[in-house]
């Protein structure tokens, strides 16, 4: 198994050389993420279909040339690359997922790169490596291995499927599932949504709700300043109890959060209690509805999924591809405006619209 490891600045610029511009570049990355909040990058893979090359970002100086590579116009070709998105340049267009297309081409929801390799080829990989430090040097040759294999398939993976996809009709819709994943992926967090996503906040009246926006924006900012994953700042549960209790006096905040929390952050988690508690009611968020309590949701949910699985069963796709609950909630929500937004929602738009109709 031949592969070249990547470790100068003169190594990169040869690699680079050496990729046919003309081919689809197929990539994989390795990454760390336990205690921070963004993702360490510890090896991107890259083949054309020739040669096999690992980019050590530990070593190389300077990955700009990669990433403008990278930038550029020359398809990309991963495998069920949603957290791949967050280690390599943005936005990481045109883009070819092999896990996308694997469902558009009715081989089921989610199937595994080595599920994948599997059945296409015939071939059991070894992936034994994946929960491995892939921050610690020197790699083994194990690893090696392990990440040659991740790249070596996804040439002759590209042509089967986007071959397939062709013979369906279904390439547009390949595209269209990619750009919408990459565009969504490249956007981020917002600090003044955050709070939506801190469990049981619907529990929460109004006042609450404005202390656990203030603490929420923070906490998501504290997280990205000290790259720090979001519970090693504050745990969330610890940020519901604060507002939930709306605590007047520092020393009525101490008992609700961790040791370290209060040390660490005790003054500040304070003053974004006075903060948000000094605004006036009209200020204060909404109520957050949840759409299993809204009248008449389980009911419209329900003929919405029979439509699905109607279209699922005509079209061979799975239910979950073309209207997963997600989906079906997102355009409940925007049936019922229950948050501004500019854009169609994904289940009523491209290809879905033409399976569904009009819902």
């Amino acid at each position: 198994m031949q592969y070249q490891m990547i470790t100068t600045a003169e190594e990169l610029s040869a690699c680079l050389a050496d990729l046919d511009p003309q081919a689809p570049l197929c990539l994989d990355t390795e990454f760390m993420r336990t205690r921070t909040f963004y993702p360490q990058l510890a090896l991107v893979q890259v083949t054309t279909g020739q040669g096999i090359y690992l980019v050590d970002p530990l070593k190389v100086p300077d990955l700009a040339p990669l990433w403008q590579r990278l930038s550029g116009p020359q398809l990309k070709v991963l495998h069920a690359c949603g957290e791949d998105l967050d280690v390599l340049p943005k936005p990481l267009l045109p883009l070819f997922d092999t896990q996308v297309a694997a469902a558009l081409c009715n081989m089921g929801m989610s199937l595994g790169y080595a599920a994948l390799v599997e059945k296409e080829f015939g071939v059991t990989l070894d992936k034994g490596q994946s929960r491995t430090d892939w921050l610690k040097r020197p790699l083994t040759d194990a690893q090696c291995a392990y990440c040659v294999n991740d790249v070596l398939y996804l040439p002759e993976l590209h042509q089967r499927l986007d071959a397939e996809l062709e013979r369906l009709g279904r390439r547009s819709w390949l595209d269209e599932e990619c750009e919408r994943q990459v565009l969504a992926r490249s956007k981020g967090a917002d600090p003044a949504k955050a709070y939506f996503d801190i469990k049981n906040a619907w529990q929460l009246g109004p006042r609450s709700l404005a202390v656990l926006k203030e603490l929420a924006a923070w906490r998501l900012g504290e997280a990205r300043r000290r790259d720090l994953a979001l519970n090693f700042v504050v745990r969330e549960e610890h940020l519901w109890a604060i507002a939930k209790h709306l605590p007047e006096r520092a020393g009525d905040i101490k008992p609700l959060v961790a040791p370290q929390e209060w040390r660490h952050h005790g003054q500040t988690l304070q003053r974004l209690v006075e903060v948000a508690m000094s605004l006036t009611k009209e200020h204060w968020p909404e109520p957050i509805v949840r759409l299993i309590d809204m009248p008449g949701y389980k009911e419209t949910f329900a003929k919405v999924k029979d439509k699905v699985a109607a279209a699922a069963e005509g079209s061979g796709l799975p239910e979950a591809l073309i209207g997963s609950k997600k989906l079906i909630n997102d355009w409940y929500s925007a049936k019922h405006r229950l948050e501004a937004r500019d854009e169609a929602p994904v289940l009523q738009s491209g290809w879905r619209l033409s399976l569904l109709g009009e819902l």
